[in-house]
């Protein structure tokens, strides 16, 4: 859990000072202070007062959000069925899908994932040129290109854009899952 830094850094993101978050919580400054640093925990009834006071889940102050959304963005039903399908089975339940670029920015403005599987050839764009902007502004995020386009350049100009990763169409589930735990460490 690292819900001593995420207080913290929620804390220092909002200008909040320890004294002032003591006085809301109705606790000591102590209390805030071993909370932060990992000295002792919140009880589960401060822990959802915290949750509402910095207006994030319980699960994301506990640090447990990190790599449980990932953005499927492909033009092809199938495609974004089957993915969907798959990033569940692996513990991914908040799995969106886009079928076009510009839904993926939208998407993007809402809330950021953990990753993004995103095709070459989408109907509103190149997918490599939204791979290069996303790496540009998020650079955190893990891009893993899932696309027909087996071509060395294509492959080529994915790694220099900065992918995480480059799945070739037609696929199977077991390659999916493999680049998904390499992405992500787990497993």
């Amino acid at each position: 859990m690292d819900i001593g830094k995420n207080l913290y850094d929620l804390r220092k993101k909002n200008g909040i000072t320890q004294e002032t978050l003591a006085f809301e919580m109705g606790v000591s400054v102590a209390a805030v202070s071993k909370w932060e640093n990992d000295k002792a925990l919140p009880d589960i009834i401060m822990l959802c007062q915290l949750a509402d006071f910095f207006h994030v889940t319980t699960d994301e102050l506990l640090g447990r959000t990190k790599k449980q959304e990932f953005i499927v963005c492909d033009d092809a039903p199938i495609i974004l069925g089957c993915m969907k399908d798959i990033l569940e089975k692996e513990g991914f339940h908040n799995t969106r899908t886009a079928n076009k670029g510009s839904l993926l920015w939208e998407m993007l403005e809402e809330k950021l994932p953990y990753g993004i599987f995103l095709d070459i050839g989408l109907p509103d764009g190149n997918g490599l040129d939204i791979l290069k902007e996303i790496k540009g502004e998020y650079p955190e995020i893990k891009v893993i290109m899932l696309t027909a386009d087996d071509t060395e350049k294509s492959r080529s100009m994915a790694v220099s854009y900065g992918a995480d990763g480059y799945v070739t169409k037609p696929f199977l589930p077991e390659h999916i899952q493999m680049v998904i735990k390499e992405v992500t460490g787990k497993g």
